[in-house]
């Protein structure tokens, strides 16, 4: 692409919206060259400046969030101080994180419950091949970089959040996908869109900590290899970024302050090894107009930019994927009105909150129940036999008093005998909010006895359809988008050809012709092209020819009409115990000699009668030509 340089000396209007000029480097970094090393003192400085401006605009609108997530956190993990003393104290409601699970167990069935866990379906003649492979090789992308494990984290903070940035990135170390869960600390989007309008944001920050090694190991950053001084901490006249003060954050098991002095100041030569000497490090995701970065010519420029240690660009270059930036954002309740989407314990902490005090108040009355008030006459009763009770329980009168004058005993009485009554009240409307009843948890719902199965299984299948709303807004807004991601990542990345180990429950009719002794050998040339497809999952119509019950359903109809005499119903039926699943099938075949010895089998000989129906010859003579071929045994040999 040409850039258009303008006159020396000449000046425009829009000079004064320059934020850093680039134009210099204009030729590397088209052709997608990292120009960090090339970056002046000023240029470095007014980069690191705007990053720095646009994640505290963000962090002033998501740190808003930050004390309530704290309070999900604790009670998604039916939290206990360590230093808890008193019983009241350690007295948490637990069915919150029941009905968590619950739902995440759900979504985890529809949306990541198949084999393979995304399919691709192609919409037309030419794309189904395409689109059979790249699921295949996603397939195995997944499970080499424990993709349940990933997807199941991004579920977890649609549900605990409400905000889930999840970035998919491809790693040309391994040749694979890196798909990257955050915590949403750690991420700044641009806060000026609604919620699920992110293919509009200016901008995305990642934030997160590391070692010098290992930074350097990724090989991203050749500019940390140039000077030795890059090993320690940068030294800086600026304040830490308020943004980066969460690494302080109670409980969240991160050891970095960004306040500690810098190394070669205080001292140290050799702290490496220290918990506390890790790098903070900014990715700034960007999307600048062209005149921003004095490249007038271009309309809009979408750059890469890593800064270390809130002071230094280390990586500066075009984003290599285009002209969108690698995240996608989950969210539980959808709501495009709003900045964020409405997490599952926004609804449930109110009522966990009121249900964890009605048990500690009831803790505390049995308590106190259970140490009565002593009001004691010290002129009618030794007071020292109350306080220090002798082995015998032996408690003296003063002399002139009868026993028990000058003793009262105050009952407390049990004011809280309700509160459990109310705790399984405020667990139903939980249930309620949340969907997830005490069926779809696995547990007798109350009063079960008086309800019938059909009863259960109707509200399990409404709490279901709830559910399966939630599944379905989630697969559009994040799921779907990330499969894209990373089916691009491969067809851009990957340029040798490939095989692939399949299983037998893998194979369908498009791959069949291409798998030579159980592997699937593909050529980068079956990847490339205009691909249509549809991401299936489990919130979408299977594809008929995956589904079971299409498998047998269609056995029966063949078998009971005059079709069955024209397919192979033994093949079709090994089909449909495929699509349950079950890729070992052949294991249980009877061997071939022992099938010669013992004759044909039940199924083989209930084959053979279902031909003869339709025969065209004598049904006697059919029968004598297959007793002399042995394929029938007469029933007084059988028996």
């Amino acid at each position: 692409m040409a850039i258009i340089s303008q006159p020396e000396g000449a000046k425009s209007f829009m000079d004064d919206a320059i934020i850093v000029d680039l134009a210099p480097h204009a030729r590397k970094l088209m052709a997608s060259e990292d120009i960090a090393v090339d970056l002046n003192e000023d240029q470095n400085a007014r980069l690191t400046n705007y990053i720095r401006e646009i994640v505290k605009m963000s962090y002033s609108r998501i740190s808003r969030r930050y004390d309530h997530w704290k309070l999900a956190d604790r009670a998604h993990d039916v939290y206990v101080p360590a230093d808890a003393t008193r019983f009241r104290e350690k007295a948490v409601i637990g069915d919150t994180r029941a009905i968590a699970d619950t739902v995440l167990t759900y979504l985890m069935a529809a949306l990541g419950g198949r084999n393979p866990m995304f399919q691709l379906e192609g919409l037309n003649r030419n794309s189904r091949k395409a689109a059979a492979i790249l699921e295949q090789v996603l397939h195995q992308h997944m499970r080499r970089t424990a993709g349940e494990a990933r997807l199941a984290q991004h579920l977890l903070d649609c549900i605990r959040y409400g905000f889930a940035p999840t970035k998919v990135t491809w790693n040309a170390y391994n040749n694979t996908n890196d798909i990257s869960n955050f915590d949403p600390r750690r991420v700044f989007p641009d806060p000026r869109i609604q919620w699920g309008d992110w293919e509009n944001m200016q901008y995305c920050v990642f934030t997160s900590t590391s070692s010098y090694d290992a930074l350097v190991q990724t090989g991203l950053y050749p500019k940390l290899r140039e000077d030795i001084k890059y090993r320690y901490r940068l030294a800086s006249d600026q304040q830490a970024w308020e943004a980066h003060r969460w690494h302080q954050e109670e409980g969240r098991g991160l050891s970095v302050d960004p306040l500690t002095p810098n190394e070669r100041s205080a001292g140290r030569t050799s702290s490496f090894f220290q918990l506390g000497n890790s790098r903070i490090v900014d990715e700034a995701w960007i999307k600048l107009a062209g005149y921003q970065v004095n490249l007038p010519t271009l309309d809009s420029v979408w750059l890469l930019v890593s800064i270390i240690d809130e002071s230094m660009v280390i990586r500066c270059q075009l984003n290599p994927y285009g002209r969108m930036f690698p995240v996608v954002i989950g969210g539980l309740y959808h709501d495009t009105h709003k900045n964020y989407a409405q997490s599952l314990y926004d609804l449930l902490l109110p009522l966990h909150d009121i249900a964890t005090w009605l048990l500690r108040s009831r803790i505390d009355n049995v308590q106190s129940a259970m140490n009565n008030l002593i009001f004691v006459d010290p002129t009618r009763v030794a007071v020292s036999d109350l306080i220090d009770r002798n082995p015998w329980g032996v408690v003296r009168s003063l002399p002139g008093h009868e026993p028990g004058e000058g003793v009262f005993i105050a009952n407390i009485p049990d004011v809280t005998r309700g509160h459990w009554n109310d705790i399984g009240a405020l667990s139903e409307i939980k249930q309620r909010l949340s969907a997830a009843s005490d069926a779809q948890q696995g547990m007798p719902s109350p009063g079960s006895d008086r309800t019938t199965a059909y009863e259960v299984q109707r509200l399990t299948q409404l709490g279901s359809q709830r559910l399966g709303v939630l599944s379905r807004i989630i697969s559009a807004q994040s799921i779907r988008p990330l499969v894209r991601m990373s089916v691009e990542n491969i067809q851009d990345a990957i340029a040798l050809n490939g095989s692939i180990r399949m299983g037998n429950d893998q194979s369908n009719e498009t791959l069949e012709p291409m798998i030579q002794d159980g592997y699937l050998d593909y050529s980068n040339a079956d990847l490339q092209g205009e691909i249509e497809y549809l991401v299936v999952d489990g919130t979408l119509p299977i594809e008929p020819s995956r589904s079971p019950e299409s498998w047998l359903n269609a056995v029966q109809v063949a078998s009971q009409s005059g079709l069955g005499m024209e397919l192979d119903l033994k093949a079709m039926t090994l089909e449909a115990v495929r699509s349950m699943g079950i890729s070992d099938i052949d294991r249980f075949r009877i061997p071939a000699e022992k099938l010669q010895r013992e004759g044909p089998s039940p199924s083989q000989q209930m084959e053979i009668m279902e031909k003869m129906r339709g025969a065209s010859v004598k049904p006697d003579e059919e029968i004598d030509r297959e007793l002399e071929k042995g394929n029938i045994i007469p029933m007084r040999q059988s028996q």
